[in-house]
């Protein structure tokens, strides 16, 4: 099987991660043809640029499936594809949040109108209410290779002379692409508190890197806070659980029912009710190891089953096989 990963700008390395996840598979062949890059500057098999129009449609024709990531449609257009061409292939839309958030079901049908009739796929569980027609698709990525990678040495988890005694160094960590979608503000107030608190405790804002600086700085996070407004997590709350951080996200109850059917597991990322609950639990956290040794565990297992590159390229013939 040929799989195609096209994207524009590849959001959260979703169309990488699943191309490098499906190369590992027997009798799988799959590259992610990326039209732009970016900051973030995730890996990809090749660019738009360099095959051009004509080039780029001849991959196309070749691939068995072809899986548009984010339906950018004057991008998809520019292509000129010839339905007739495309008649035999499996056709697939991968969601990742923001179009579908946005627009709604009108950007499907903004698709359709340009690919005819193929599988939506989202992200992210909470895009399972905006097209309940979809399958849920979860970003794929190596938790072995970046573990390997990434993993800080010990020179990097120093301890610090706190009136001559010997404390670990705990980091707080938050990572957002956009801050009032995430809602970092609600985060800001409580983490300020027991940074003032507890002076081995520091707060570290990552933003505007590329991905390989952000893994690097990831790895020495304790307590990770993903998100507070959208009710889903993100994939840097599931980079994070590789190095076994414990995670403050916000999850809707219909979304946390989602995760645990698919899962098997509970809903591992800890929840609070406001402000004072909030710094309340941080400070439980920073002053027992135990409880985020804990906590890490839980969500290093939850996300290893949905987000392990081979469970993902597995769980992805399953579906290809289905439709």
């Amino acid at each position: 099987m040929r799989v195609l990963n096209l994207s524009f700008a590849d959001s959260a390395g979703a169309a990488w991660g699943l191309s490098h996840a499906l190369n590992k598979l027997d009798g799988v062949q799959s590259i992610n043809l990326r039209a732009n890059n970016n900051y973030i500057n995730y890996p990809s098999h090749a660019e738009f640029r360099t095959y051009g129009e004509s080039g780029c449609k001849q991959i196309i024709e070749k691939a068995d499936v072809v899986i548009f990531h984010t339906a950018i449609m004057p991008f998809y257009q520019a292509l000129h594809l010839e339905p007739e061409k495309m008649k035999d292939k499996k056709l697939m839309v991968y969601f990742h949040g923001s179009d579908l958030r946005n627009f709604g079901n009108e950007i499907i049908k903004q698709a359709q109108e340009v690919l005819g009739n193929f599988t939506v796929l989202v992200s992210t569980p909470d895009l399972l209410t905006l097209a309940p027609e979809a399958h849920w698709m979860p970003v794929a990525r190596s938790f072995a290779e970046i573990k390997a990678k990434y993993s800080p040495s010990k020179r990097d988890q120093v301890a610090i002379d706190v009136f001559g005694a010997t404390k670990k160094r705990i980091v707080l960590g938050h990572a957002p692409t956009n801050e009032a979608i995430k809602g970092t503000d609600k985060f800001l107030r409580p983490i300020t508190n027991v940074v003032k608190e507890m002076e081995h405790v520091e707060y570290e804002q990552i933003q505007n890197l590329p991905w390989d600086s952000c893994l690097r700085r990831l790895s020495t996070i304790d307590v990770y806070f993903d998100q507070a407004n959208l009710g889903a997590y993100g994939l840097a709350a599931v980079e994070a659980s590789i190095f076994n951080a414990a995670i403050f996200c916000y999850i809707e109850p219909q979304v946390s029912t989602i995760m645990e059917a698919e899962s098997g597991l509970k809903q591992p990322f800890i929840q609070w009710t406001d402000f004072e609950d909030l710094e309340t639990k941080i400070l439980g956290l920073c002053g027992n190891e135990h409880l985020r040794r804990r906590f890490g565990d839980l969500a290093n297992a939850y996300c290893r089953i949905m987000h392990d590159d081979l469970n993902v390229a597995k769980r992805f013939l399953k579906l290809a096989a289905s439709v």
